[in-house]
């Protein structure tokens, strides 16, 4: 009897015995369509039932396997070739451009093409800007044709060494670096697919080498004491502060997350669920205008109206992957309804031309929105009139800090239960949590140092007494001088 099985996703196997005795042996027959391998299988089973037992493919009377193979192949490279529609467009409008493949027209065709389909408001805006400051000057008449790899690292290097940043502040760093290469070598594979190009020279170039930076994160000792400070309910702009502590602390969330909230995202009281879907954020307005992933479900009033950028509750992440429900603690949803009380005693004496509602739980005390960096400033001020700072460096802490305190404390109390912190935090990958997350706390080093201390070298000690015991009491006589000795030494230490 044969067999068949998929083996991908046009590509089919036929499965057989072969050879007699010791010889015999499971032959696998592949790059066969569907069809050819019901074909071939029949032919098989048709030669056992006649007595004939070894079944390799004869190419002189079949010739099936060779044609198969020969199919799957140019099918796979058809389906590698293959150009959409989208694709002819810009490859006709480029090539019947006068300055056709120069780097800054083939960028701004890649961007309407791919870039505002596939990147979010903020990705797109600042890849426009790192184009504008770093790229179309140094590259402006060369062809994407002539890039090679030699004149990228070229490029690299006179970034990080001769280039000033945009802000004034020293050359160009790593960081920068490596964010402008990741636009191009992204753009350069569209090139080598429209055809422009037979292969990515940015796929073999040499990045300059970066950490990321790791800020410092509170305690959680700092943490309870800050919000035993802010705990107040006769301040509202204290306790506004305790209860964002609150919910980055306990839900896990993000300062944007946080501003966004609205009182209608309680959606289970009873359960005290709070469902987090959406970002508080200023975004320029004419990128906005143009992406297609971020989705806005509210712009705030402008009050210029010459503005460019604008006020918006938009979606957490332009794959949704950080929307979530967040189980709250019992104290801090009765945190959370103080909070609202307090804001419907402003509005009663704010009014309606005073008070500006839209719904909000974390906002400032006339209804207003209020943004990261606001609600960060707030937290610092606080930090500096209780004179907690990091123990290294002269950087103070941010808000975002407390998430990642957040994640090292759950990671803890949940014996290091990975994949439930991951939810918690709306992360769609888990080395989020393990790599840039996850903090190691003083007091659990310096506690294990004690155990050590104890289990480990002290145990050397401990051995040594007990011998010393077992020793004496096995000579009464020895014993008895060993205590005397003993009695002599504490009374010539209570005499020094």
């Amino acid at each position: 009897m044969a067999s068949i099985r998929q083996r991908g996703k046009d590509s089919w196997a036929v499965i057989f015995q072969t050879g007699e005795g010791a010889n015999r042996h499971q032959e696998w027959e592949s790059g066969y369509t569907k069809s050819e391998a019901k074909a071939r299988k029949a032919q098989i089973e048709f030669e056992e039932a006649r007595g004939i037992k070894t079944h390799i493919i004869n190419e002189d009377n079949h010739g099936l396997l060779g044609k198969a193979v020969a199919t799957a192949q140019e099918k796979k490279a058809a389906k590698a070739a293959e150009i959409t529609p989208v694709d002819k467009q810009a490859i006709k409008e480029i090539e019947n451009s006068d300055k056709s493949l120069l780097l800054k027209p083939f960028m701004e065709e890649f961007i309407r093409i791919y870039g505002a389909k596939k990147w979010g408001e903020s990705y797109y805006r600042s890849g426009i800007n790192l184009l504008n400051n770093y790229v179309y000057e140094y590259w402006k008449s060369v062809p994407i044709t002539k890039f090679t790899v030699k004149s990228i690292d070229d490029y690299y290097t006179w970034l990080v060494t001769k280039c000033r940043a945009a802000s004034g502040e020293g050359f160009v760093t790593s960081s920068t670096v490596n964010d402008i290469h990741k636009i191009l070598r992204c753009a350069f594979n569209r090139a080598v697919k429209w055809q422009h190009i037979e292969s990515n020279p940015f796929l073999n170039a040499t990045v300059p080498e970066y950490k990321s930076k790791v800020r410092s994160a509170l305690t959680p000792n700092e943490i309870e004491r800050v919000i035993e400070y802010t705990d107040r309910p006769d301040d509202y702009n204290l306790f506004l502060i305790h209860c964002a502590m609150n919910l980055a602390f306990a839900g896990s969330m993000r300062g944007g997350e946080i501003g966004a909230l609205q009182w209608d995202d309680i959606v289970d009281p009873q359960r005290k669920i709070l469902y987090i879907c959406k970002s508080i954020d200023r975004v320029d307005k004419a990128a906005i205008a143009k992406v297609a992933k971020t989705d806005i479900y509210y712009k705030f009033p402008s009050y210029n109206p010459r503005a460019k950028s604008i006020i918006v509750l938009k979606n957490t992440k332009e794959d949704g992957g950080s929307d979530r429900n967040a189980y709250l603690p019992t104290a801090v949803y009765d945190k959370l309804m103080r909070l609202r009380e307090m804001q419907e005693e402003l509005k009663d004496e704010l009014g309606d031309d005073g008070y500006y509602d839209y719904g909000m739980m974390i906002c400032q005390e006339n209804g207003k929105p209020i943004m990261t960096e606001h609600l960060n400033r707030r937290f610092q001020q606080v930090l500096n009139k209780m004179g907690i700072k990091p123990k290294k460096g002269d950087e103070q802490y941010v808000f975002h800090s407390i998430r990642s305190t957040a994640t090292t404390y759950k990671l803890k109390i949940s014996g290091g239960d990975i994949k439930a912190v991951q939810g918690e935090n709306g992360q769609k990958d888990a080395k989020m949590v393990t790599h840039q997350y996850s903090r190691i706390l003083d007091e659990d080093r310096s506690r294990i140092a004690d155990i050590m201390d104890k289990q480990f070298y002290g145990r050397k000690e401990e051995a040594v007494d007990d011998e010393l015991m077992q020793a004496a009491k096995a000579n009464p006589d020895l014993f008895k001088q060993f205590m005397q000795f003993m009695a002599m030494a504490n009374s010539a230490n209570k005499a020094g």
